[in-house]
């Protein structure tokens, strides 16, 4: 359950207040009578002179009135903290350095910290601090609990921290349902020529990220569209707090009972993959799931509590991905996703284009094949990993296949062409042209099927993110993803008009000059391979192959049969005149 905080009257006027760093907050319970925001604090704040918040484009913003100039207060979300930590990290100055140990340094190296605050070192190198104090509101004692990345061995900056979480909890302490025993995340941020402390609060309880304005999430839901319901949001928002507990593992405990949580939903997911193969449960295979949950059995547990902040990552990262597929999949929701190749929009793309359905028949209906696979792991501007891996491993195997054959073909097109009798060096007969041809065509195959295989080794199998975005980019409203199918089909269709220039070059230079008696038996053996190939492919096609060619034949036939009479258009058009002397 998220504990949703009504804002008072006063916070939703458009109207700019302010809070005067003066007098302290009354009690809640001798305060409801007055105007919030115009309460004031007592104690001394050096450097933040005054707080104005007010509601910009839906979102509460805060200008923090400093000695130095101004300081927005904003709110973030715990994934904008993990930007900052991962994009913006500090440079260390290469040409800095100091190799020298002092004499007998054998006790532990305390790093230098300002009072109150305690250091922690992430299980993957990167520093972050915890602030915990009780701190006298007007005779009320209050607990207040921070948390920030921020480079506090810098002057003034441990100051500045502290004097706005306590404005910022003096102000929230002001709603009478604000929870008690949460913490207060603030990132310092330099947007553009503007500095901005972001801030968010972590209620344990409830697991969910919540903030003292309404808060405009696009960050975070942005994955999905049709969000209306607060209980859908609600699911990110505990993704949300599992990301905020893989961010900061030793400010938080976690209780045994989210292991037994953890493994009941890795069991069913196992199950869930073993029954169906497009489980939309979590973007991991049933190997990583069964590894996963050895994982977790061996997790160590005392006195009820996670203590190991190497564990609570661990732990919180898979909660964060199995809350985030669910917020993906719209779980308890009317209309959930049930299978990752389900549509909860309606977008099927059935409807094909004019293209489409004339360069299919010329690209032996292979785009067909690659839309309906594109069509199944790009679901909703989703891509699944597992999916996509499995998509681009097939594909490269098909690269390296059809480049063999080509290479092959293109040999022995050379070979074809430096027989004497073929080669007479006027380079005019049928046979030389269509050798010529498919040696192009070998060529023509080889080069996209390396380009598309060096693409997909460049981006590499799991970088979803990447193909996510290009896929986005290519696809039509109408037609999904009809372009990328047909490029993907080229280099198949080159090969296999390769492969016919030379049949027709080598029946060709067999019929030239013949007798019936070396004819005879080639056609009739020409007619017999060709009947059993197309035999072949008519059966093994599936019924929706059968109405796709159809279709295209359809579509060919009258582009042919129209022909003549757009031709009569269009140079009746151009010369009006010479039509109707004509006439």
């Amino acid at each position: 359950m998220i504990a949703h905080v009504q804002p008072l009257d006063a916070m939703t006027s458009a109207e700019t207040k302010s809070i005067y760093i003066r007098d302290l907050p009354l009690p809640l319970d001798t305060m409801s009578h007055r105007d919030p925001l115009a309460t004031s604090m007592s104690f001394h704040l050096p450097t933040i002179l005054q707080l104005r918040c007010e509601l910009v484009n839906g979102s509460g913003v805060c200008n923090v009135i400093t000695s130095d100039g101004h300081l927005k207060l904003s709110a973030i979300h715990a994934e904008g903290v993990q930007a900052e930590r991962y994009d913006k990290r500090k440079p260390i100055p290469r040409n800095t350095k100091n190799y020298t140990i002092p004499f007998m340094t054998t006790d532990p190296i305390e790093r230098p910290i300002p009072p109150g605050w305690q250091i922690c070192i992430h299980p993957e190198g990167c520093l972050y601090y915890y602030y915990d104090s009780v701190v006298d509101f007007h005779g009320y004692s209050r607990k207040i609990h921070v948390i920030t990345q921020a480079d506090l061995v810098h002057d003034e900056v441990a100051e500045t921290i502290e004097n706005l979480a306590k404005l910022v909890y003096s102000h929230a302490y002001q709603y009478s349902s604000f929870p008690v025993n949460v913490d207060l995340v603030l990132e310092l941020m330099d947007v553009g020529e503007t500095s901005t402390a972001g801030y968010y609060f972590v209620h344990h309880e409830n697991r969910c990220l919540f903030w003292l304005h309404d808060f405009d999430a696009t960050g975070i839901l942005r994955e999905c569209c049709g969000v209306t319901e607060l209980s859908h949001m609600q699911i990110e928002l505990e993704a949300q707090y599992w990301k905020h507990i893989d961010l900061f593992p030793h400010t938080s405990a976690l209780h045994s009972q989210v292991l037994q949580q953890l493994q009941q939903i890795i069991r069913f997911a196992i199950s869930d993959c073993m029954t169906s193969e497009v489980s939309a449960v979590c973007a991991f295979s049933i190997d990583v799931l069964k590894n996963t949950l050895d994982l977790v059995k061996d997790v160590n547990v005392e006195n009820d509590w996670v203590q190991s902040a190497h564990d609570k990552c661990f732990i919180a990262r898979m909660m964060n991905h199995f809350r985030h597929c669910q917020y993906l999949n719209y779980h308890g929701q009317q209309g959930a996703r049930l299978s990752r190749d389900q549509t909860v929009h309606g977008d099927s793309y059935e409807e094909r284009s004019v293209m489409m359905r004339c360069l299919a028949p010329l690209l032996f209906n292979a785009p067909y094949e690659h839309v309906r696979s594109l069509h199944k792991l790009y679901v909703d501007s989703i891509v699944n990993q597992l999916d996509w891996r499995t998509f681009v491993q097939k594909l490269n195997a098909e690269m390296q296949e059809f480049n063999l054959l080509a290479t092959v073909l293109l040999s022995v097109n050379v070979g074809f062409l430096a027989i004497q009798s073929v080669d007479n060096g006027r380079g005019h007969s049928l046979s030389q042209v269509a050798s010529y041809v498919s040696v192009i065509s070998s060529f023509g195959s080889m080069l996209l099927g390396v380009n598309i295989a060096r693409q997909s080794y460049t981006r590499g199998p799991d970088m979803v993110d990447n193909a996510q975005a290009r896929l986005e980019s290519l696809v039509h409203p109408k037609h999904g993803l009809e372009t990328l199918a047909i490029i993907y089909s080229l280099p198949y269709a080159l090969l296999m008009w390769g492969m016919i220039f030379f049949v027709l070059a080598f029946f060709t230079e067999c019929f030239h000059h013949s007798s019936a008696v070396p004819s005879v038996p080639v056609s009739v053996a020409a007619l017999i391979v060709l009947v059993l190939v197309g035999w072949s492919c008519y059966t093994l096609g599936d019924s929706v192959e059968r109405v796709h060619l159809s279709g295209s034949v359809l579509t060919a036939v009258q582009w042919v049969r129209d022909l003549p009479r757009w031709m009569v258009r269009s140079v009746s058009a151009r010369m009006p005149g010479y039509i109707s002397e004509a006439e």
